[in-house]
């Protein structure tokens, strides 16, 4: 008699890789007073190029972050992270729920600066408020179009657990009132 009312599953999850590209742009600086020259700076710029979605291990081994550069040239550098986890949970399920229903159904890669100055991807998330609380901190969020097979997955997931709220209409307060003591909020007399 104590059996649950809906089956519930284990959160849905799936190993990422994450493929970033590195290339230049050049800013050029006034000329200096001094030399009389203008000097070029390479600022480096990140892009997401593509997330690779791989099967989970079946094995309980974790496998930690792993850095392979797959390509590099004078222009550009395309490096791949591996070792990420995209997990569902419940109590996101609001942000999956925006997320679905927006014009575009994004997936989100959380990038910083670590100590060396090396750009490194930390987390790939589907919660666009928790990528957003990741960005009011000052890091880098990337963010790539959702692939069809994750976008299945997490709407089965929100379905099977997240109701929004029923809308609420508000009751209005009458703000001309007889006893008003704000001349431009009595009834006018006729």
């Amino acid at each position: 008699m104590n059996e649950p009312l809906i089956e519930r599953r284990e959160a849905p999850s799936f190993d990422v890789g994450v493929l970033l590209e590195r290339t230049y742009r050049t800013i050029t600086a006034r000329k200096s007073a001094v030399t009389g020259k203008a000097s070029e700076m390479k600022v480096p710029i990140w892009t997401l190029r593509e997330l690779l979605l791989r099967k989970p291990r079946t094995d309980s081994a974790e496998t930690g972050r792993e850095k392979t550069i797959i390509h590099e040239s004078d222009h550009s550098t395309h490096v791949l992270w591996t070792g990420f986890k995209l997990e569902f949970f419940r109590d996101g399920g609001e942000s999956y729920w925006h997320t679905l229903v927006g014009e575009q159904q994004e997936l989100f890669v959380v990038c910083q600066d670590d100590e060396d100055g090396q750009f490194t991807p930390i987390l790939v998330t589907a919660d666009y408020d928790e990528a957003m609380a990741y960005q009011e901190a000052d890091d880098t969020i990337l963010n790539a179009p959702m692939p069809e097979k994750i976008y299945h997955v997490i709407e089965r997931f929100v379905l099977e657990n997240y109701a929004p709220d029923a809308r609420k209409k508000r009751k209005r307060k009458e703000w001309h009132g007889e006893e008003s003591d704000e001349a431009f909020a009595r009834k006018p007399t006729a």
